[in-house]
């Protein structure tokens, strides 16, 4: 009986699995956007431009200026899109020296037996942090 439990709950993952495997990504999905291709300034701000028109019925001199700033806003955004990512990169620079440093510290202050079983300790956390992760393409649903 025991063995018909088990492998009727492996099945049971197995089918649950390969179900989630196969989902539609929605447009609103993280996955979806990065597979999108990054257009310019000046093509976000067409488009945009171009689907207000549609919607708003501009006349072509309301759609001039919409599309002026569009552009302007499109640029500031790109530019502060690209500050955060220097941000970014800069704070882990930072973070990666400051790991480094105390690890060199911790090298001197334990011995080699205490080394070991300090890696040993960090491994295994990595490996507890790995499995609890969930997939950052598929949202958690509530």
């Amino acid at each position: 009986m025991k063995k018909i439990m088990i492998t009727a709950g492996l099945l049971i993952g197995l089918i649950g699995a390969s179900y989630s495997q196969d989902a539609p990504l929605r447009k609103g999905d993280k996955a979806v956007q990065a597979h999108r291709e990054m257009k310019s300034a000046e093509e976000r701000a067409k488009m945009s431009a171009n689907a207000l028109e549609k919607k708003l019925n501009l006349t072509p001199e309301q759609k001039e200026k919409v599309y002026a700033l569009q552009l302007e806003r499109a640029n500031k955004m790109e530019k502060l899109q690209k500050a955060a990512s220097a941000y970014r990169k800069n704070q882990m620079e930072k973070r990666k020296e400051l790991m480094e440093e105390g690890k060199e510290k911790m090298n001197k202050i334990l011995t080699e037996e205490q080394l070991k079983t300090f890696e040993e300790m960090k491994t295994k956390g990595k490996e507890r942090l790995q499995n609890n992760r969930r997939p950052m393409h598929r949202p958690e649903k509530d």
